[in-house]
């Protein structure tokens, strides 16, 4: 997995302790690197706007997610005014807490300013030496590259939207403005064409792989044919238009007439994509969001019951869980599609995910004003035979959660919900903050922070 580059430009000024804030500079770069960033960086320090200005454009060139200015003095505040109104990168203060460099003292002026301008900034105060405090910076930057990366995607809208289903679909102006990621157009025809176009030895040659990796494979020939088509025919178009993100439209057009697109999206969710079900616009932006935090791949549910006694929820989903988050894939089963889901049937995955520390979100809409719903806690392996309360051959994720499940079940504000391996909530919460969400976490009240 490649390291999230944060940028450092340490500021002072020639009259005050600069030995102090190249001290500061060093520290604060081997803190982040030991904390598993790639740290970009410059020689030496920076005492005026115009020098600051061209090292921060230089930085996020060189791909910095963000950018932590270092206050190893008391500086001049329009070298970080100028500096964060010049280029365009999310921006954190570090104040240093020694009282020799009179760090703090220069933070206050600096945070203080940048919140008269109204310039989103992060505050953070205290030695590079302090576990918590880079456990703050190091969500803060996971967070910002998190919304850099996402700046500038595209996301792939395969067939448009499923009828009654009206919190998967999202305001393209309002996605592009608030997470800078455009939403396009791919007609399921185009996929069908493609599938039913490709070269017969090389789906064969697919089909020996998913029979050889699986378990328990009990599907048609003609039916584990046409799974393994629109696995490879969406794999070609989301390769060669450049897509990472796609919300794949699967009912009722291709479900009855062709083949469901459940294997299809387990397998590119595995490979790497982000690839929600039901044409959910928010469904693929909140599963980039937890993979990217998480650095591992994020599932697509229904919400199926709540236990409060146990803090336990059931996820269920109607066949294209990712099959990295099963034990292996000889756990997973491959069985057909429901016929009152699917007429043409299709391959769908059959497994428990397995047991890991993880977090749950899901972005919402109220009266078109953003939020996300999000929660920690510990997925739990059951055995096949529980399937059958629900649903017998379709992947169950079950999560003992950290929170208030009373209060989560009153910010379910959509049948599907999303979970990833790792506890990121904290870099959820700066992610929120950077976008101006509304994050709930279920019987917690929300830090007030600019």
């Amino acid at each position: 997995m490649q390291k999230k580059k944060v940028g450092l430009i340490a500021l002072s000024l020639p009259r005050e302790r600069t030995d102090l804030a190249e001290r500061f500079h060093s520290n604060a770069g081997t803190a982040l690197k030991n904390a598993g960033f790639e740290v970009c960086t410059h020689e030496g320090l920076i005492f005026d706007s115009q020098e600051c200005i061209r090292v921060a454009r230089q930085l996020k060139d060189d791909g910095a997610g963000c950018i932590l200015l270092l206050l190893g003095t008391w500086i001049d505040s329009p070298t970080v005014i100028d500096t964060v109104r010049a280029v365009d990168i999310p921006f954190a203060v570090w104040a240093e807490d020694n009282p020799a460099s009179f760090s703090l003292t220069a933070g206050g002026i600096v945070h203080g300013s940048l919140d008269e301008f109204g310039l989103k900034h992060r505050f953070f105060y205290g030695s590079p030496s302090s576990r918590e405090l880079i456990s703050q910076v190091s969500a803060y930057v996971d967070a910002a590259c998190c919304s850099t990366e996402l700046d500038g995607e595209r996301l792939c809208v395969v067939g448009g939207r499923v009828t009654g289903m009206y919190t998967t679909m999202a305001d393209i102006i309002q996605i592009k403005e608030v997470f800078g990621v455009e939403m396009e157009h791919v007609d399921s025809l185009r996929v069908y064409l493609d599938a039913e176009d490709l070269d017969s030895e090389e789906v064969a040659e697919c089909k020996r792989d998913v029979l050889a990796q699986f378990g328990v494979v009990n599907l048609s020939e003609r039916v584990l044919d046409r799974s393994v088509r629109l696995y490879m025919a969406l794999k070609r178009i989301l390769v060669d238009k450049g897509y990472r993100m796609a919300a794949v439209k699967c009912m009722d057009e291709m479900t009855n007439n062709y083949c469901s697109f459940c294997l299809a999206n387990s397998l590119l969710n595995d490979d790497g994509f982000t690839v929600s079900c039901e044409g959910d616009i928010y469904a693929a932006l909140t599963m980039k969001i937890l993979r990217t935090l998480s650095e591992g791949v994020a599932l697509f549910g229904d919400i199926n019951h709540v236990d409060h006694d146990g803090k336990i929820i059931r996820i269920v989903n109607c066949g294209s869980m990712p099959s990295s988050l099963a034990e292996s894939r000889k756990d997973v089963d491959l069985e057909n599609q429901y016929e009152y889901l699917s007429e043409a049937g299709g391959a769908v995955t059959v497994f428990s995910v397995k047991g890991f520390p993880a977090t749950g979100a899901r972005l919402f809409r109220i009266r078109g004003a953003l939020g996300m719903v999000a929660f920690q806690g510990e997925t739990i392996r059951r055995p096949k035979e529980e399937f059958k309360e629900a649903r017998e051959f379709w992947p169950h994720a079950f999560m003992k959660l950290d929170c208030d499940t009373h209060v989560l079940v009153q910010n379910l504000r959509s049948n599907h919900m999303h979970v990833s391996p790792g506890h990121c909530l904290n870099a959820l919460r700066e992610f929120c903050c950077l976008k101006d969400l509304k994050l709930v976490v279920p019987g917690e009240a929300g830090p007030e922070r600019k």
